[in-house]
């Protein structure tokens, strides 16, 4: 067993599935995450675990992935995970021809999927619009990345793992072009220490490519960051999520998740993943679209919008597509080889619902680099989730570092808490000493 010290970047599911399959092969590893729990893009979107239904046609691997990890997360992680299924619909007026492909693309990418009489949908689903034409059933399900997060920081926690939230990356400990450890703020008490480990992951998602280029001058890794609306309608009109039948675009989904809707989303580019803004149209326009799914939408209205940040890989060539032609695939770049500068890897892409299967395959690649033989078993692991009274609430909110408020929430949450109500008491608590209280 390899004695390294390895450093984690980033918090969101892609880091924290990372730090518990390296805690699970026995490695010694740190996760550094300059928020809470769920502060970054996993904690704003709009919960649906993919069954790989909506990349099937244009994104074959990503489908792939998405139905694979779809499988593993709902028996490691039955506490986090709604099985609504879901529906993919064309309406009149749509192209209809479009069903075939859609049909034959999940079938290859071994999507359970079944052709669904509208008449029998209707009966199930009696808000849905009487403008459907065709449907499909798939196993759409829905995910709270809240919980999830927490399950697996608990369980690496349980592993060996450690874990410092509230710490911000603000510089590597460089030497002869290997990076030997990481320069952290603690961002309530001021505190700045420099940490050593002899590897360092960043997985920090749409914050990736900033902290190579600021830190490390690293540029070679080209992202797209891709902004998406989502807005809430305080009602659940359907048990499945309900998709629109075509290619991936904007407006084309509705997720129920407890007694709300979310409508998702849109896709705009974005230079900073800490500061944009929304324009107010993108609600305008997802009311609208969401309404031609489930018409009842429009006599509810909105009731709450959030936005996050897609970390996109950019593609070799621009293929006129904006955004939404960009795979939502996933790749590990080793700087060492890229970049002359060793020590340090970076995984970006991917979806929080592939998260699992990106942790076990950037573990894969580390474990080979160290010579490391133990196998990844993280899809049996199943993640530890308490059962918590009041009395010890206090010992876990110490354990994580993780505010009391915050922790209740989301360990005790109720069917009025969507993405969105948690997130933004997270970010003030980031300025608060409630954090570590």
């Amino acid at each position: 067993m390899s004695d390294a010290k390895i450093a984690v970047i980033g918090g969101g599911s892609t880091g924290s599935a990372i730090v518990h399959d390296l805690a699970s092969r026995g490695l010694d590893v740190t996760l550094i995450e300059r928020g809470t729990i769920g502060s970054g893009t996993s904690g704003r979107f709009h919960g649906l675990l993919h069954s790989g239904a909506r990349y099937a046609v244009n994104d074959p691997k990503a489908a792939e992935e998405s139905i694979l990890d779809n499988e593993v997360i709902s028996k490691i992680a039955p506490h986090c995970v709604e099985d609504t299924g879901g529906v993919f619909m064309a309406l009149k007026g749509d192209d209809q021809s479009f069903a075939d492909k859609f049909e034959s693309a999940c079938k290859h990418a071994g999507i359970p999927i079944e052709q669904i009489p509208t008449e029998k949908l209707l009966q199930e689903e009696p808000f849905i619009s009487k403008d459907v034409s065709i449907a499909f059933s798939v196993p759409d399900k829905t995910i709270n990345s809240f919980r999830f997060i927490t399950s697996l920081l608990l369980t690496a926690k349980s592993e060996g793992a450690k874990i410092r939230l509230g710490n911000e990356v603000i510089g590597f400990d460089v030497e002869d072009k290997a990076v030997k450890g990481v320069k952290v703020k603690n961002n309530i008490s001021g505190e700045i220490e420099t940490l050593k480990f002899d590897l360092v992951i960043n997985a920090s998602g749409a914050w990736a490519s900033k902290i190579l280029s600021d830190y490390l001058n690293i540029n070679s890794i080209k992202m797209v960051l891709s902004a998406g609306t989502m807005v809430v309608v305080n009602r659940r009109f359907a048990k499945r999520v309900v998709n629109r039948l075509r290619l991936p675009s904007d407006g084309d989904i509705v997720v129920p998740y407890f007694t709300e809707s979310i409508i998702g989303t849109t896709s705009f580019i974005v230079d900073n993943p800490d500061n944009f803004e929304v324009d107010e149209d993108d609600f305008k326009f997802l009311l609208a679209e969401g309404a031609k799914l489930i018409p009842a939408i429009k006599e509810y209205g909105m009731s709450r919008y959030f936005a996050g940040v897609r970390p996109l890989i950019a593609a070799d060539e621009d293929t006129g597509g904006g955004s939404r032609s960009i795979s939502r695939d996933f790749k590990i770049f080793d700087h060492g080889v890229t970049d002359g500068v060793s020590g340090i890897l970076t995984i970006v892409g991917g979806k929080l619902s592939t998260a699992r299967l990106m942790g076990k395959q950037i573990s894969d690649f580390i474990c080979d680099k160290l010579g490391v033989k133990t196998q990844s078993n993280t899809d049996k692991i199943k993640l530890l989730w308490p059962d918590l009274s009041a009395d010890n609430l206090k010992n876990l909110s110490k354990s994580l570092l993780v505010s009391e408020s915050l922790l209740k929430d989301i360990l005790f949450e109720t069917e009025s808490k969507t993405y969105g109500d948690i997130y933004s008491p997270v970010k003030d608590l980031l300025l608060s000493k409630e954090l570590f209280s």
